[in-house]
């Protein structure tokens, strides 16, 4: 497999920092790097632009971890976060819970906004119960918070 060199524009866990020329496979470049927004092609013109930028857009990575930090913060004050959905007799759930409704309920009932993206969810939760998930909020940042399912009525 060939490796391909990329700038990053965006520091990238185990990869690199921000303004970095770095190889990387040509797949991963190509199917996640690239269009994630999170490299360019690092031609002449890219990276100094980018090292004009570095110190720029350092602050503003550092700005989003604050955020993040923040939204911790916001999330540790609460015990639990309690989600109410139709069950049968044995506690199976009609339906699952997956991170698009976690992420609803945190941005309806916290007033914070997440993206599912951000919700660390190995498969949909099919049955009533109590759940740690872990919330991805920056390349540097993650929490975790308590999800209670509980039966509908």
């Amino acid at each position: 497999m060939t490796n391909v060199k990329v700038l990053l524009k965006e520091k990238v866990e185990k990869v690199g920092d921000i303004g970095e020329i770095v190889s990387v496979k040509a797949g991963h470049a190509r199917n996640y790097l690239l269009p994630e927004g999170l490299a360019l092609v690092p031609t002449v013109g890219e990276i100094k632009r980018i090292q004009k930028k570095k110190a720029l857009l350092e602050k503003m990575h550092q700005d989003e971890k604050l955020k993040a930090e923040e939204i911790v913060k916001r999330l540790n004050q609460i015990a639990e976060l309690v989600i109410f959905a139709k069950a049968g007799e044995a506690g199976k759930l009609f339906g699952k819970i997956t991170t698009k409704d976690i992420a609803e309920k945190i941005n309806n009932e916290l007033g914070i906004e997440i993206s599912k993206k951000q919700i660390l969810l190995k498969r949909s939760i099919g049955e009533l119960g109590e759940f740690d998930i872990k919330l991805k909020l920056h390349s540097e940042v993650s929490a975790n918070i308590k999800v209670v399912i509980k039966k509908e009525g």
